[in-house]
């Protein structure tokens, strides 16, 4: 699919303009309608009214709650699908609806007119009716199904407002009622999603503070060093490396922080919560390695958990009645169709790929006000965006856009000073342009191949996803998203902050080509593995001067991803993989970070008795007695166990002891947003990875770092624990919280896993004051599992467990009924095929035309 560049604000104007009765203003050209199709004249005003269904609609309930809609069309089943979408998840369909909009302060108060202010920042509704009109005015079929999928939708909502027993009584709480929705609401919270998924911003800012602040940080600790091999690509198919050819910078003195950097850091944190971005396993087989002769796919995306789940799951069928559609998995509760999942010939899940999507200049303000992007001056252009506030008053806030170039943060986002004095920070992101991501996943749907469905890829432009995806014939990786063309990076740090004198760090619309993009057919080894990690292996030696192009550099640092590869390698060795192997491998709590820890733990240990700096711990068989049970320990991260406890514990002391002096203002914020780039660094320096790793124990030994954060574990475990008995499961588990009021709070529960293990489960040993917390609250996780085979016919056949249930509604049988079965990693058959689905049928409704 061609990809547009975005008009000058410029151009706009003077399609705008005329000079008198005679003036005539030419129409706008076709390249200048595919850049913005809200131009005069490129898109008709008008649009068509939805005239109804066409025929009946069959919609089968099975026994997971799953909604299997049968329709006679295209049209029918997204309509349908709108209805029963809004039928099981209405209110969490208007407050993410609301979100997108930034119109959630509205209803929920004065905590949300941050969160209102980025949306509105980044002008999601501007670029969602872009995006609603290129397809109204290039497609307008596909256009006719997001429509449908509204009319469903304000179908639903016309029943519960004319009978109030059926409306979630949150409206009531909340005192107001839904508004019926138009195509432009689902683009707007298409947008959201895919910018949060891998938004950059907050990371661009703590970078560019890392760099700032702690300038020499990078060069002792090597902040972009893996801490595994581990590269989604297999290695015959990644690009050779370069010549380095980086150019050396002079050293730079760190600004003064100020002293209440730490309060700053965390309120900017509080506010990028929301739009922070998730992560992801997944990996395929090719069939020479499995039982059946037949690709596996697995796949788990990681993304809050909430009650109810992001993620709503369903099936459209058109295609037994002539139709293109027959395909069932998972959305975003608030958008259409399915996004993840499979249809009748191709099983596909994704993971985040984390390319540099987003780059943050300092700018130079010129003379006549406008912002210099190089020696050229761009007009500011504002808006003034009003926010309504539930109980308080209407606030107003002005934006500053940069026509072409994106949009000027404002003066107190970020929590630190940045850049030079007297300049500003200015932001663009790919997604600040028309693109085409409904077409994309509506080719998912009905693609018959492998090659059918990686074609629709390249029509996701904001889709940031290692998309891994097989046919009965085979399996594939592809990722095709908008990335910028940055060309040679030499010392710069696109990262972090880009100077914006230096016109050439504008992208100016220039895209890497599709030969410079992540792809693979599963090389000469027969599988692909992707875990957020990098995809071509470009920061194996900590630096980008060294690569052939520049791509990203913020990716997961491999653990989860180096132990799926240790697994897939022992399981392919031993030949004939089944679906049962993949399932057990999706629920696998070993820890990385366990293996690198306890060896040097037992080394440090092993000289207690002749290391005269470790006098004062000689005779502790308090000590001794943890490091025996440690070394003993399979390194599994299970409810069950102590060792984990004591392992989690005893990392965090000493990731405190070995890093936060030297880190600083930024240790507590990368531990809270992501935790195993703290354990990556930790462990490259205790394993003497990094380039000047004996810098970080220059107050004491590191003997004396290891055994001093053994004593501190020790003590907490026995003030935390005084009977002395203590299991994972005691104080780790996962929290769901309420999507809005006690009614739909899903509670705390224990889990297994945690950071770095691939039943990933994050949290975050140190809460306020760097006290220990009471309980540890997973707060995202898998929002499904996913095993597909293939059957005899091609078709796919998978098995999954999601969290919660299917319903929004607690007082629905289907409310919280597949909850266990996500905890103890118990899959069922998604039901696919009409006599399944009928076997497993709990109920059956008919939508009519009226």
């Amino acid at each position: 699919m061609e990809r547009h560049s975005i008009a000058r604000f410029a151009l706009a104007l003077a399609l705008l303009g005329g000079c008198g009765d005679d003036t005539r203003v030419a129409p706008p050209t076709e390249a200048q309608c595919d850049a913005d199709p809200l131009l005069p004249g490129c898109t008709p005003d008008e649009r068509p009214t939805f005239a109804g269904l066409d025929d009946e609609v069959a919609i089968l309930r099975d026994d997971m709650g799953v909604a299997h809609v049968y329709a006679q069309s295209d049209r029918d089943a997204f309509y349908a699908s709108g209805y029963m979408q809004a039928f099981d998840r209405l209110l969490q369909m208007d407050l993410n609806r609301r979100r997108a909009l930034g119109r959630r302060a509205e209803v929920l108060g004065e905590s949300y007119v941050d969160e209102d202010e980025l949306s509105r920042l980044f002008d999601l509704p501007r670029w969602a009716r872009t995006n609603e009109a290129a397809l109204f005015r290039d497609d307008p079929e596909r256009w006719a199904l997001v429509q449908a999928w509204t009319e469903g939708v304000n179908a639903r909502i016309r029943e519960v407002l004319a009978d109030r027993s059926q409306l979630p009584p949150e409206f009531e709480e909340l005192g107001y009622e839904p508004e019926e929705w138009t195509p432009v609401d689902a683009f707007a919270f298409g947008k959201l999603v895919l910018f949060g998924n891998a938004n950059q911003l907050e990371s661009s800012i703590l970078s560019a503070i890392l760099d700032e602040y702690l300038p020499e940080l990078d060069g002792r600790l090597g902040l972009l060093l893996p801490i595994r091999d581990a590269y989604v690509m297999p290695p015959d198919e990644r690009p050779a490396t370069a010549r380095a050819i980086v150019r050396p910078s002079a050293p730079r003195t760190p600004r003064a922080l100020p002293p209440d950097a730490l309060e700053r850091i965390a309120r900017f944190q509080s506010t990028m919560a929301d739009f922070r971005s998730g992560g992801s396993n997944n990996w395929a087989l090719d069939g020479r390695h499995t039982a059946n002769g037949r690709p596996l796919i697995a796949g788990d995306p990681h993304q809050p958990l909430q009650s109810p789940s992001l993620f709503w799951l369903h099936h459209m069928n058109s295609a037994d009645a002539g139709g293109a559609l027959d395909v069932v998995g998972f959305n975003f509760v608030g958008s259409p169709g399915v996004q993840l999942g499979h249809n009748r010939h191709v099983a596909w899940t994704a993971t985040t790929t984390y390319p540099d999507n987003m780059d943050v200049w300092d700018v130079a303000i010129g003379p006549g006000g406008g912002v210099m992007i190089g020696d050229e001056e761009v007009a500011i252009v504002t808006r003034t965006e009003t926010i309504a506030v539930a109980g308080a008053n209407t606030v107003e806030y002005v934006v500053e856009d940069v026509p072409g170039h994106g949009v000027l943060l404002p003066s107190g986002l970020s929590p630190l000073p940045l850049g030079r004095p007297g300049r500003r920070l200015l932001v663009n992101w790919t997604g600040l342009r028309v693109t085409h991501e409904f077409e994309g996943f509506f080719g998912f749907g009905t693609a018959r191949d492998t090659d059918e469905f990686a074609a629709a890829v390249e029509g996701v432009e904001l889709g940031y996803f290692n998309f891994v995806f097989a046919d009965a014939n085979g399996i594939r990786y592809h990722s095709q998203p908008l990335v910028p063309d940055r060309g040679v990076i030499g010392a710069r740090r696109p990262w972090a902050l880009s100077d914006g004198d230096d016109a050439s760090t504008f992208w100016r619309d220039r895209w890497l080509d599709r030969a410079r993009m992540p792809s693979s057919t599963g090389g000469a080894r027969g599988w692909i593995t992707s875990a957020n990690n990098d995809p071509f292996g470009f920061v194996a030696d900590g630096r980008v001067d060294t690569d052939p192009w520049y791509f990203g550099v913020l990716y997961d640092p491999g653990l989860r991803a180096a132990r799926i590869e240790q697994e897939l390698e022992r399981l392919i060795a031993r030949g004939d993989v089944t679906v049962e192997d993949m399932q057990v491998l999706q629920d696998d709590t070993h820890s990385i970070i366990a293996d690198d820890l306890v060896p040097v733990l037992e080394e440090v240990w092993a000289t207690v008795e002749t290391d005269d700096a470790l006098a004062e711990w000689r005779g502790r068989d308090d000590l001794d007695a943890l490091v025996v049970s440690l070394a003993a320990w399979d390194r599994r991260m299970e409810r069950t166990s102590s060792e984990a406890v004591v392992l989690n514990a005893f990392s965090y002391f000493l990731a405190q002891r070995v890093l936060a002096d030297d880190m600083t203002i930024v240790f507590d914020a990368v531990m809270s947003e992501s935790s195993a780039f703290i354990f990556k660094w930790l462990s490259n320096v205790l394993r003497g990875r990094a380039p000047d790793s004996e810098s970080f124990f220059a107050g004491e030994a590191r003997s004396v770092s290891v055994v001093r954060a053994l004593d501190e574990t020790a003590a907490w475990l026995a003030e935390r624990f005084p009977g002395g008995s203590y299991t994972w499961g005691d104080v780790h588990g996962t929290r769901f919280p309420s999507l809005y009021g006690e009614r739909l709070d899903g509670g705390w529960v224990a889990t297994d896993g945690a950071e770095g293990t691939v039943n990933v489960s994050v949290t975050d040993f140190f809460g306020d004051g760097d006290a220990p917390r009471e309980r540890l609250e997973a707060s995202s996780g898998s929002i499904y599992r996913l095993v597909a085979t293939f059957g005899d016919d091609g078709t796919p056949e998978a098995f999954v467990n999601v969290p919660r249930g299917v319903s929004g509604d607690p007082e629905s049988a289907h409310w919280s009924d597949l909850h266990t079965d996500w905890i103890e990693n118990v899959y069922r058959p998604l039901r696919f095929r009409r006599s399944d689905i009928e076997a497993g049928e709990h109920e059956r409704m008919t939508l009519s035309p009226q």
